[in-house]
């Protein structure tokens, strides 16, 4: 069930895609701002939804790549951001992913037998600076605020619309390969790049759903339940490579651990793969001949 509004979604027909580019940018970055000034946000959800804003920023700028020429700068400034706040969300993430863990085995764990682990974790997540965090949550504030200033100077070149299409067209392809090489070697690393351009993938969709919404948005929800899946797979992971860090491989509590992670991640896989087969069905071509054809009657439909 979609809970999106159709404010991160372009209007084909009703503007053009360079005015709904800077629509959008405005209203990711306004929320954002919104986020970080919000004080009934406690600081770990201010870090988790400024991270959700540069994602989608990212997400949008890469779908109109093909015509955005501040595409590198802009992307950069959105990846950049987000990275000095990566170790922040990470310390809490992998007690929530303990959390899940123990949930989905309650029945086969001894009470407390991964207690050792959860003891270390919370030591780290309590180290965490908040005064430090408040200082890269300012910062964040300054970048946010010049993104916004120069929101006003963006430009496409030729054909928006074409550009849409093109960009989408890309992000699939690279979904298709990193589906693939997961499919290929079972790596984690791989599954987590296929990861990445599904998201994008999923990000499109919802950029690109008015102009069906019925069909779009119903890919768009399959998307949204294959990233899910997969970032599940790979918080599992982190929690893995996490728990060897901090407890050592010959260790009791991390041999239960990662035999659990381990079953996890199997049967996880399995349920991705086997979606991803429906959703990545089709090869570029078609995928960007389809999109773009849907595109194209929206934008006579509003005529």
């Amino acid at each position: 069930m979609r809970t999106w509004t159709m404010a991160f979604s372009f209007r084909p027909g009703e503007e053009s895609a360079e005015d709904g580019l800077k629509r959008i940018g405005r209203s990711q970055i306004e929320s954002g701002l919104d986020e970080l000034r919000d004080e009934e946000l406690v600081q770990a959800e201010k870090v988790h939804q400024v991270r959700k804003r540069c994602k989608k920023m990212r997400g949008l700028l890469r779908l109109v790549r093909p015509a955005f020429g501040a595409y590198k700068a802009e992307n950069t400034c959105f990846r950049d951001a987000a990275r000095t706040l990566s170790g922040v969300r990470d310390r809490t993430a992998v007690l929530e992913t303990l959390d899940e863990l123990e949930a989905h085995f309650d029945a086969e764990l001894k009470k407390a037998a991964l207690r050792p682990l959860r003891t270390r974790l919370e030591a780290a997540h309590a180290r965490l600076d908040e005064t430090e965090v408040e200082e890269k949550l300012a910062d964040m504030r300054l970048v946010f605020r010049e993104a916004l200033d120069r929101v006003e100077s963006w430009t496409l070149d030729g054909n928006g619309a074409e550009a849409i299409s093109k960009g989408a067209a890309k992000t699939y392809k690279r979904a298709v390969k990193t589906m693939e090489a997961a499919a290929g070697s079972g790596e984690a690393d791989a599954f987590h790049d296929w990861r990445k351009r599904t998201k994008y993938h999923w990000y499109h969709l919802r950029l690109m759903r008015k102009a069906w919404p019925d069909v779009l948005g119903a890919y768009a929800d399959q998307a949204h339940a294959l990233s899910s899946l997969l970032g599940d797979h790979h918080d599992m992971a982190v929690l893995t490579e996490t728990a060897r860090d901090h407890l050592g491989e010959e260790d009791e509590t991390y041999e239960l651990l990662a035999g659990l992670c381990h079953t996890r991640m199997t049967i996880i896989a399995d349920e991705a793969l086997s979606l991803g087969e429906r959703l990545f069905c089709e090869d570029k071509g078609a995928f960007r001949q389809r999109t773009g054809a849907i595109w194209a009657a929206a934008v006579s439909d509003a005529a």
